[in-house]
């Protein structure tokens, strides 16, 4: 990894939960803005499960993973059910989940967030792509 020195610690967490949470009201419209952000900011460290039916023109998007075991240590898994958003946060040692804890989705937004600006002070990347998200 990359470091990026003193010059971009500079990240203020709050912003970014705040504007990672500006459309948590409408759940089935902030799921897919936050998976498809995700996944463009992150790439293959993200996973999107999508709504099955052959038939289907769009397929929604149902469970995001968000693998950040190499940097924050934490897998971050949110999982849409009926109207809700069901949040698990893991920390895995070796590949090994060690611990997982269901939270609510303010708590996995936080979560989020801090695991995305830990890990942006230590990679370049990653601090482009949490940029990108606040835009």
């Amino acid at each position: 990894m990359a470091s990026v020195g003193p010059v971009h610690d500079d990240f203020d967490i709050d912003q970014l939960s705040a504007a990672i949470r500006a459309d948590a009201s409408d759940t089935d419209s902030f799921f897919r803005v936050l998976a498809q952000k995700l996944a463009d900011a992150l790439g293959e460290r993200v996973v999107i499960r999508r709504e099955g039916g052959l038939f289907k023109r769009e397929r929604s998007a149902v469970g995001i993973t968000v693998d950040l075991a190499s940097g924050a240590g934490v897998v971050l898994e949110a999982n849409r059910r009926g109207g809700g958003i069901d949040c698990l946060v893991n920390k895995p040692v070796r590949g090994i989940v060690i611990s997982s804890k269901e939270v609510s989705l303010a708590d996995w937004l936080d979560s989020l967030a801090k695991a995305l600006a830990d890990e942006a002070r230590q990679n370049r990347q990653t601090w482009s792509a949490l940029h990108g998200l606040l835009s």
